[in-house]
């Protein structure tokens, strides 16, 4: 099943078919996307999403992006528990929108190292669009 993460209803129904999802992504703004590949995401070093910081950040900028990431991930719990509760029910078990996300086969990213913060990538994970890819010849 090919799905977008943002709305999480196809990757309920690949969960329900048992088939293997593939993963569009841009970027998830509470950081679902790192939870789910597992990657390294510490936010004392990687600025947030819309707080304009750096990679360089004095104390209290690391403050500030701490306390956002906060904010972002309880906001983000908020948004996603319609869909936790639509899982849960249709597929007859406890389930969370991460726990679905993180069983995805593979995760096509559109990300761009210019105007993204350079983030480590997993297996799965495959990079398209952008500077990352060669031109078309």
């Amino acid at each position: 099943v090919f799905t977008d993460p943002i709305l999480p209803c196809g990757q309920i129904v690949a969960e329900y078919l048992s088939v293997p999802s593939v993963v569009f992504l841009q970027q998830i703004p509470c950081g679902l996307d790192f939870e789910a590949t597992q990657c390294p995401n510490p936010p004392s070093y990687i600025p947030r999403l819309f707080t304009d910081l750096t990679d360089h950040m004095n104390f209290l900028q690391r403050v500030k992006n701490m306390l956002y990431d906060f904010v972002n991930n309880f906001l983000c719990d908020f948004v996603f528990e319609p869909y936790s509760q639509l899982a849960s029910e249709f597929l007859q078990r406890n389930v969370t929108v991460l726990s679905l996300l993180s069983k995805a086969s593979i995760w096509l990213l559109k990300i761009d190292f210019v105007l993204q913060y350079p983030r480590p990538l997993m297996p799965n994970m495959v990079l398209i669009g952008g500077v990352n890819c060669a031109p078309k010849k």
